[in-house]
């Protein structure tokens, strides 16, 4: 029933029309995947996909090599070839445009092409033939690029990998330096009859995403850590908890090559003066940078020139692994404006890229299939074009559905974690400070992903006072202090589902120690008497 009222709620369609049900039976019936088709055959390349261990749609795929004599990385990113399916004008394409997205919701997706394009024909499964569009990129050893070539292919997955398993092997595999680094440790899942040529690649992969992250920092490019929320189900589906994803190298090794791959289109595209649809990340406001500098300083944190790339990147580093960590980057994020799809020359602010497209998710972002077309049409062709008017509408629709499909998720995953509480009233968390009002302050479980409010009202101990300018709470007579940023035990004393609010108060033992304290101090005041004081 929740998913069903969020569905509705938010006008998500999750029926498909029969004649787009035929087209995708139709493109079943008539694909040979024999047929290289005019492509070039990498089936017998090593080449493989990892993703998270819950996906059904596989759209990328990687292969690596390296010049022995030269030291030059030689990567190939291999993503879905779906628009070979839904040629333009088709029903296919008509609906896909429509929805502009996949929608991710808890234990359910809302797929943009049927599941017989976006889970079949299309998806990069271990041991099938699939049409791909191919891009080749070849770094110096250092990994500043030298050439980029583009081509329609057919590959052959040889190993499905899931983030947990590239962990592991990577891990199992750490170089020298990092032995004695602590590691974020998760549940391992074993590796059956590893090939030493996987296994090899998987460690170039592994040295090459170091490099080309490194670059990308260097050039200004800022990592906002807002983890995703996953939820832990039992057997009959209910709830039994949840926590935030990890953002580990697994990972970061296919983001780095995703951003490489997505960029060296979009410089393609930009080179050849035609139109596309840019992921656009425009400049922040000059004003809500010194509002988030004033933000961070009342934390501690030295932010003198706030509109300097590097001052916000060296903040995020900092805070990165602190208690106030969610409140920083929090805070940066919405200091800044908004990603969206454009055809009009701007940068991607976040990336410090000045040409930045989505290509590496086709099967479920209609602008990354528009961007596919071109490259296909100028692969073909060597000519290709775009109107920068039918551009602009499609990229203002498609950053609406995007952020549709993203509120529908976000909403979900709430009203499951308010049911998962509404049962568990009087649990106790450690949480931090996010927020602070003169009616209260807001505060972030630890390891649950959970925001609640604890309201002034239930702070009995003391007449609180609320400090805008430091963003506190402190007590008239204690002097004690709640804090933006501050750690705190808290219990769950209310779960509003209509309101979709949680009501937290400061837990009782919390009190009763932090009051035995001060009448401990109180005491041992009474004690010490007054030393004479020296003369001359």
């Amino acid at each position: 029933m929740d998913t069903l009222t969020v569905i509705r709620s938010f006008d998500l369609p999750d029926a498909f029309p029969a004649d787009v049900l035929d087209e995708a039976r139709e493109a079943a019936e008539a694909f040979d995947e024999t047929d290289l088709a005019g492509r070039e055959d990498l089936t017998n390349d090593t080449i493989i996909t990892i993703d998270p261990a819950t996906a059904r749609d596989f759209d990328d795929a990687i292969s690596l090599t390296r010049d022995a004599d030269t030291g030059h990385w030689h990567l190939g990113v291999h993503i879905a070839d779906v628009g070979h399916f839904a040629p333009p004008g088709s029903a296919l394409d008509r609906e896909a445009r429509n929805r502009g997205t996949s929608v991710y919701l808890p234990q359910r997706v809302i797929p943009m092409f049927p599941e017989l394009i976006s889970n079949g024909l299309a998806s990069l499964q271990q041991g099938k033939r699939r049409y791909v569009k191919s891009v080749f990129m070849e770094f110096t050893a250092d990994g500043k690029p030298v050439h980029t070539r583009f081509a329609n292919a057919v590959i052959k997955t040889k190993r499905r990998f899931t983030y947990e398993q590239v962990m592991a092997v990577y891990e199992a595999h750490a170089p020298a330096d990092d032995k004695k680094k602590p590691v974020a440790r998760r549940k391992k899942e074993p590796i059956a009859d590893l090939e030493p040529e996987v296994l090899a690649l998987l460690l170039r992969m592994r040295e090459l995403a170091v490099i080309l992250r490194g670059r990308r920092f260097k050039r200004g490019a800022l990592e906002l850590n807002m983890p995703e929320v996953e939820l832990e189900y039992d057997a009959a589906g209910k709830v039994t908890g949840a926590h935030f994803v990890v953002n580990d190298l697994s990972h970061q090794v296919i983001e780095a090559f995703m951003l490489a791959a997505n960029e060296a289109v979009a410089e393609h595209l930009a080179g050849l003066g035609v139109p596309f649809l840019r992921r656009v990340h425009p400049p922040p406001d000059e004003f809500k940078l010194k509002a988030f500098a004033d933000f961070v300083r009342i934390l501690g944190y030295d932010l003198r020139k706030a509109t300097d790339r590097f001052s916000l990147q060296r903040i995020l580093a900092q805070s990165a692994d602190k208690p106030e960590r969610h409140a920083v980057h929090y805070a940066l994020l919405r200091s800044l404006k908004q990603a969206v799809y454009s055809p009009y020359e701007e940068e991607h602010y976040a990336l410090a890229s000045r040409n930045y497209c989505h290509f590496t998710s086709p099967i479920r972002r209609y602008p990354d299939l528009t961007v596919h077309r071109q490259l296909d049409q100028w692969i073909r062709t060597g000519r290709v074009g775009g109107n920068v008017t039918e551009l602009a509408g499609i990229g203002d629709h498609c950053s609406k559905m995007e952020r549709r499909a993203d509120a529908a998720e976000r909403e979900l995953v709430k009203l499951r974690l308010l049911d998962y509480l509404a049962d568990r009233i009087g649990t106790e968390f450690d949480a931090i400070i996010t927020g602070v009002a003169e009616y209260g302050f807001f505060a972030q479980a630890e390891q649950l992903p959970v925001e609640g409010r604890v309201h002034i009202s239930t702070l009995s101990d003391d007449y609180y006072v609320f400090d805008e300018s430091v963003h506190t709470l402190e007590g008239r007579r204690t002097k004690k202090r709640y804090r933006l940023g501050d750690k705190v035990r808290v219990e769950v004393v209310r779960v509003d589902p209509v309101r979709r609010q949680v009501d937290f108060r400061v837990a009782v033992s919390s009190v009763s120690r932090d009051a035995e304290a001060l009448r401990s101090g109180a005491r041992g005041r009474k004690r010490s008497a007054p030393k004479t004081p020296r003369r001359g």
